[in-house]
């Protein structure tokens, strides 16, 4: 089932006995588990007929909570939040006996497994639920569906937002829908007394995401810009970010980068190279862009550097810190004496 079909049951009151909600576009997510909750629970009692589980919760208290009887209402609700028995986290007391439970949920209760991604397929649970629960995912929403969830965001502040900059707005904050919709608040207090927001408004305001700001780094290395780069790092860091997981960015945007120059270079269409890399419009045509500027030589040394430091790191031969700061050096130096295309 996908999510619009969710939507449409729940209005209709199509209430199933079990869902298995999943998938990293959150506030989606919560918006349709809000709305099973409204339209399940009495307002005022929302607190007396529901109950909430995370991690390693007992299945028996899981149980318990089900089999109670709502208060003044047709069904109590149950919400199990990233649950080990489906996330491979340890295996929560009575999970063997919770999965033949299962067959008989009580018609007095409607339970709800949220997870942020698909669950480990090994799991006893997550086999049962296959046949005994209906699955909903919730993926991130497609360009054209961002391009219309902006326009309408913003059009119930009193603005129009013109396509490059929600082209803009999704390169610097991202795709989930709760950072752009907090930054399209403040886009719209930053515009104050116009009609329209623009890309020059995105480049003022949004706060750039982490792979914004690592794609950044990638141009100013391969641009021989070491200093500006160094920069960029350090805001990283300061930002909560590891250096083993910035590390992992600039490497997986390196591959990335010289995948697509090498299948241009073959001349394969954008359109094609999206599908072959499972890469959105804004994303391929933002790589394709960056490639382009770089030589398929310059951005294939670049991916080996950081394969080579990730390995030097995990093999214990340097520290984080040491290998990041010599790999940074080592593309600013590659950036410098490469020739551009």
């Amino acid at each position: 089932m996908t999510y619009d079909q969710l939507f449409r049951t729940i209005r209709t009151g199509d209430i199933r006995p079990a869902y298995l909600f999943y998938g990293p576009e959150i506030y989606v997510r919560d918006s349709a588990l809000d709305a099973l909750r409204k339209k399940l629970l009495p307002e005022g009692l929302e607190a007396l007929n529901q109950n909430l589980f995370e991690g390693a919760a007992d299945a028996q208290a899981v149980t318990d909570a089900a089999e109670t009887l709502p208060l003044m209402a047709e069904k109590r609700l149950v919400v199990l939040r990233d649950w080990a028995a489906l996330t491979g986290r340890g295996e929560p007391a009575g999970a063997e006996a919770f999965v033949k439970w299962l067959d008989n949920i009580p018609e007095t209760c409607c339970l709800v497994f949220v997870l942020d991604a698909a669950p480990d397929s090994r799991r006893k649970l997550t086999q049962a639920l296959k046949t005994r629960a209906e699955w909903v995912e919730f993926p991130l929403l497609s360009d054209s569906d961002l391009y219309k969830w902006c326009a309408r965001h913003a059009g119930q502040n009193g603005f129009a937002i013109e396509p490059d900059a929600v082209e803009q707005l999704v390169f610097m904050a991202g795709r989930a829908l709760t950072g752009l919709m907090q930054e399209l608040d403040k886009l719209c207090a930053y515009a104050n007394g116009r009609a329209a927001i623009v890309r020059a408004d995105v480049e003022a305001v949004v706060t750039p995401s982490t792979e914004s700001t690592v794609f950044q780094m990638i141009d100013c290395l391969m641009k021989g810009e070491s200093g500006r780069a160094q920069l960029l790092l350090k805001a990283l860091l300061e930002n909560g970010e590891t250096r083993i997981g910035t590390l992992a960015m600039l490497t997986r945007q390196l591959r990335m980068l010289t995948h697509i120059r090498l299948l241009r270079a073959q001349g394969q269409p954008l359109s094609d190279i999206e599908r072959r890399l499972s890469l959105n419009h804004y994303a391929a045509t933002r790589a394709a862009g960056q490639a382009g500027r770089f030589s398929a030589e310059a951005l294939e040394a670049g991916y080996r550097a950081c394969v080579e430091t990730d390995y030097a790191i995990k093999s214990g031969r340097v520290r984080d810190s040491a290998g990041l700061d010599a790999l940074m050096i080592r593309l600013g130096m590659m950036g410098k004496n490469s020739d551009r295309q």
